[in-house]
């Protein structure tokens, strides 16, 4: 069964801790069922809010209808501009399983509006969409693999049509993947979704204008949200402002 995990801590309120009652989370190294507390079904979980409130990933993530409408209609070409753009919308939380998918999805747009071969955007992020969603909240403390480096090796993989079976292009999606988890490691933990988003689609900008000789901006805008973050790294992470 796929982990189901509420991924959405920090230093206070609904929008950055428990979405239920806004108390912080608390994670735990023992997988057990517990009722989702908004649909109420039986997901397998590693966290829960100190009151006990479990929301599945499910109903974590549920602003994606928000998310591709906005893509869709966007012609921003710097990728980490639509990144932090998308990531205000109503529905994405500071940290949460949402921003799997949102990688992929904004490296797609990105990609397509700097004349890179995307012939149904819709189609493309409809697909990035539900893969990511595959990926369960705090893959990068119990799976060992950051979601938003799996969320810019699923972009590669749509881009080069990989499957298990492909042959000749099978490597470069896990070969994407492995760049963003180096740059995603290197600057070390715990966790921000904002943070490793921004390292995996600086890294896959790169990557995709090497394999398809196009320019794909990058830029690296200060971030804004310590505030919002109890583990904000601080000094430590290169997209710091004390001023955030």
């Amino acid at each position: 069964m796929e982990n189901q995990s509420c991924c959405c801590g920090g230093p206070g309120g609904k929008e950055q801790n428990c979405m239920i009652c806004g108390r912080p989370l608390v994670y735990s190294t023992e997988t057990v069922l517990r009722e989702c507390c908004i649909c109420h079904r039986l997901k397998p979980s590693d966290a829960a809010c100190e009151a006990g409130h479990f929301v599945c990933d499910d109903c974590h993530a549920g602003g994606g209808a928000a998310v591709l409408a906005f893509l869709q209609d966007s012609d921003e070409r710097d990728a980490v501009r639509l990144y932090l753009e998308a990531c205000r919308l109503p529905g994405v939380h500071m940290h949460g399983p949402e921003h799997h998918s949102i990688v992929p999805c904004v490296l797609l747009t990105a990609f397509r509006n700097c004349g890179g071969p995307v012939e149904d955007l819709a189609a493309c992020l409809g697909e990035a969409w539900k893969r990511g969603r595959k990926v369960p909240g705090g893959a990068c403390g119990f799976l060992g693999a950051c979601g938003a480096a799996i969320g810019a090796g699923i972009c590669a993989s749509i881009l080069c049509e990989s499957t298990p079976l492909a042959g000749e292009v099978w490597a470069r999606p896990q070969s994407l993947t492995a760049e963003c988890l180096a740059a995603i490691s290197a600057v070390g933990g715990p966790r921000c979704c904002k943070r490793t988003g921004r390292l995996a689609i600086e890294t896959a900008a790169g990557w995709l204008g090497r394999e398809y000789g196009i320019s794909m901006p990058a830029s690296r805008p200060e971030c804004g949200y310590k505030a919002k973050n109890r583990e904000c790294l601080c000094g430590r992470c290169p997209f710091y402002s004390p001023e955030g």
